[in-house]
């Protein structure tokens, strides 16, 4: 019988981090299940629209690496997102003003900064941003969970930022989904 289960993350104490943990292993299975679904897809893949105005699989991989160390590494420490938080993302990244084009215009195109990357690109953004939330996590406990962060219009917890970071993952996981099944519809990628 195959065993199904969450690892635990190697850097987090399970007595003091039980919670905290839990959401990193799910960060990280979320991410393996993503790596998996895009592993076969090309440029022209990653920069294909269904219309214009509408996102890629490129820039939603682009949005997931910005975005986790955005609400983890630069909002939940309270840097602002401009410059500070913006010139963190660019050293991090390797690429100044780093943007994923979202939201996207209404007549919108693939963005220029990510056109011509690759899926081997997109995964070391991935791998990078996820290697950076682990070590802000790494040092967050279950009891600091209630502690809130101040945001120019909200206070938020450190608890709804794990709880948001993975719904936000898991929505552009299900889009990246749906546009691999509108890219074999319109003939741009072989049906399985």
């Amino acid at each position: 019988m195959r065993e199904i289960k969450l690892e635990f993350p190697s850097g987090y104490d399970q007595k003091t981090q039980a919670i905290v943990g839990l959401f990193a292993a799910q960060f990280d299975d979320m991410l393996r299940r993503l790596k998996k679904v895009v592993e076969e897809l090309e440029v022209r893949h990653l920069e294909w629209q269904p219309a214009p105005g509408m996102n890629t699989v490129g820039m939603l991989l682009a949005h997931l690496a910005l975005t986790e160390v955005w609400w983890i590494n630069i909002a939940a420490r309270e840097i602002p997102s401009r410059p500070d938080g913006q010139k963190i993302l660019d050293e991090l990244f390797g690429i100044p003003n780093f943007d994923d084009g979202l939201p996207l215009a209404a007549e919108g195109k693939h963005p220029e900064v990510l056109t011509g990357l690759t899926l081997s690109d997109y995964i070391r953004y991935l791998d990078i941003a996820r290697q950076k939330v682990h070590s802000e996590l790494r040092g967050w406990k279950d009891l600091q969970l209630q502690e809130s962060f101040k945001m120019p219009d909200a206070s938020i917890t450190r608890e709804w930022t794990l709880y948001h970071v993975l719904e936000h993952f898991a929505s552009h996981y299900g889009q990246v989904q749906m546009l691999k099944h509108l890219m074999r519809n319109a003939g741009v990628l072989e049906k399985k």
